[in-house]
């Protein structure tokens, strides 16, 4: 059964993201970004209880989940939560059942309509006649529009605030970072992008209607640039290297819980951090964070490798290392708290989200995959990036270090050598790594 553009746009406006996610799990109202609510995922959140999960992020249109990489509509969330396919996900939420068109789906519409950069007028046929539903749509459509200005406006100012911090670090060299790498064995590029900066603050996680401040102190700052070699945001890494591994211990004030010495901020997707080489070099060496990419660098260096015939790079997350996955598939063991076969992203590309950009020169492509996270999400993600950056006349390869290490772990002599696909011992690794479904 198909049904016309038109029952679609009824159906979702009939039905708001928050509603429906918030029959399944526990969302909470957020302050600023295009998002209003956030909480446990559906799909991949093993409770839909736990306050402290914000993976999940919703507007009465769409959604995103930060951890299984899906999105969409109200109808996406259906299809993706219940197992079913795009008609019965329709008739689920009423299908084309006759339904009194009220202001509040009129709005939706006008939202919807600004949402997808389509004009402002002539308004739709069905609510012209009727002044109080014209009125609505326009509403909608004005308010989308100028949430939109807004949440540009923001990204551009916390844009501009990394900026800052990147224009006031120092390079690296003779730094508490080069310090820092070197105890993790590490060399690295004269000409990697890699910055410190001795007073960075580190915020709560933003959810508060005031950020708290429970940190400030020295750190690395590697930059995102993307395609068009644009700043879009910062990795920073605090650090102290009182500490045996030379990160900073930072615990928050009010739980006494330790907090991760790692942050993303700004924009990484559709971006890279430049690890060095050459940039015009025709082999890039590429992975999911930096000490992964740095750790096979020096592995390449130490085996008498030019590496100024190389370039290196990071995507920050296995996320924007292999982009949006198309769909999501149902993980082999992992069940949420329902006892369902969770959902994680799988191994087909959404071509048209972004992704970490590999330059129109490369010719050989080496994927770096870690084996310290979970193996079928990890073989899902590197399948994704292979696809996306093979071409005409480009080798691409994947790597993987052992099951349960990462190739800084490697490096130092804690694991046996790095196995890879294209290494002879391909079906060894695909044993301990169930390859993800086509």
């Amino acid at each position: 059964m198909k049904f016309s553009d038109a029952i679609i746009a009824q159906v979702k406006a009939r039905h708001a993201v928050d509603e429906v996610a918030g029959q399944w799990v526990r969302l909470r109202r957020k302050r600023g970004g295009e998002f209003t609510h956030a909480g446990p995922c559906p799909l991949c959140s093993r409770s839909g209880e736990k306050r402290d999960d914000a993976r999940f992020e919703c507007s009465a249109d769409k959604w995103v989940c930060a951890a299984c990489c899906q999105g969409g509509d109200v109808i996406k969330l259906v299809m993706l939560r219940e197992g079913i396919d795009f008609c019965a996900a329709v008739n689920r939420l009423g299908g084309d059942a006759a339904e009194t068109i009220a202001p509040r789906h009129a709005e939706r519409r006008g939202r919807d309509c600004a949402a997808a950069g389509k004009p402002r007028n002539p308004i739709p046929g069905d609510l012209a006649p009727h002044p109080e539903l014209a009125a609505a749509f326009l509403r909608g459509f004005d308010r989308e529009t100028a949430r939109q200005a807004a949440a540009a406006c923001y990204r551009e100012r916390e844009r501009l605030r990394l900026a800052h911090f990147w224009d006031e670090a120092a390079p690296f060299a003779g730094t508490p970072v080069q310090a820092y790498l070197r105890r993790r064995g590490l060399l690295v590029p004269s000409n990697a992008q890699l910055r410190f900066h001795p007073w960075v603050p580190y915020f709560a996680d933003g959810r508060e209607n005031e950020p708290r401040l429970i940190h400030r102190g020295p750190a690395m700052l590697a930059a995102f640039w993307g395609a068009a070699g644009v700043f879009t945001g910062l990795h920073i890494t605090w650090l102290d290297l009182a500490t045996a591994m030379g990160k900073a211990l930072i615990a928050d004030p009010e739980t006494g819980l330790l907090l991760p010495a790692k942050k993303m901020r700004g924009s990484k997707a559709g971006s890279y951090i430049d690890l060095g080489g050459d940039a015009a070099a025709e082999r890039m060496v590429a992975g999911e964070g930096i000490e992964t990419v740095l750790s096979v660098a020096t592995a390449l260096f130490r085996a008498g490798r030019d590496l100024k015939r190389m370039q290196f790079r990071a995507a920050g997350d296995l996320g924007n290392l292999g982009g949006r996955a198309r769909e999501s598939v149902r993980h082999p063991t992992l069940k949420d708290a329902a006892g369902r076969a969770r959902r994680v992203p799988g191994p087909d590309p959404d071509q048209e989200a972004p992704a970490m950009p590999v330059p129109d020169g490369v010719r050989e492509s080496i994927l770096l995959g870690d084996g310290d996270s979970d193996p079928f999400v990890t073989r899902c993600a590197m399948a994704r990036a292979a696809q996306r950056h093979a071409r005409p006349g480009r080798n691409v390869r994947v790597i993987f270090a052992p099951p349960g290490c990462d190739f800084n772990d490697v490096l130092r002599g804690r694991a046996p050598e790095p196995c890879g696909d294209d290494a002879g011992n391909a079906k060894a690794h695909a044993d301990q790594n169930p390859t993800p479904p086509r």
